[in-house]
């Protein structure tokens, strides 16, 4: 169950859930109606990240299945070599503005395609893709021991 602003409360589905360093944060997902192409409506769902205050389960509901990150696992480990840590997912093409993909780290955004971090790394250097900010991404990405890659030098600037 979602609390909204306003008090009201609404049964809504739950996504995913990650303790960061200030406790639980819970991807919750409430289907609502947005404008359709033909001029009428459909339901889309809108997903957003909440606090306990929030949200509560619902009684009677087994939530096991539900992926699930817990503090002690967004530390500096890695996974081992060809191991799935990350997912993608594709935003679509939408009037005005072009699709997207994005890479998260594994229990951030549901997704049934995983990533090693090899096919992160070439997944995240496609046109339009971005890692995700909330999770951290890209900071699992390259959280290597290894020391830094050499950049090239930048160019002098022409004065003006």
């Amino acid at each position: 169950m979602v609390t909204l602003p306003g008090g009201h409360e609404i049964r809504a589905r739950l996504h995913a859930r990650r303790q960061t360093k200030d406790g639980w944060r819970y991807q919750v997902g409430v289907l609502i109606w947005q404008d359709a192409a033909d001029g009428g409506v459909e339901p889309v769902e809108h997903r957003a990240w909440v606090s306990p205050a929030h949200a509560r389960p619902v009684p009677g509901v087994s939530y096991e299945h539900v992926p699930t990150r817990r503090a002690s696992q967004t530390g500096s480990t890695l996974p081992r070599k060809g191991q799935p840590a990350w997912t993608v997912q594709h935003l679509p093409h939408r009037p005005g503005l072009p699709g997207a993909t994005l890479i998260h780290v594994i229990g951030c955004t549901p997704s049934a395609q995983t990533l090693d971090r090899e096919q992160a790394l070439t997944a995240l250097h496609q046109p339009r893709a971005a890692a995700c900010r909330e999770c951290g991404a890209a900071g699992s990405l390259t959280d290597r021991k290894e020391p830094p890659a050499q950049e090239a030098p930048t160019p002098p600037r022409d004065p003006d």
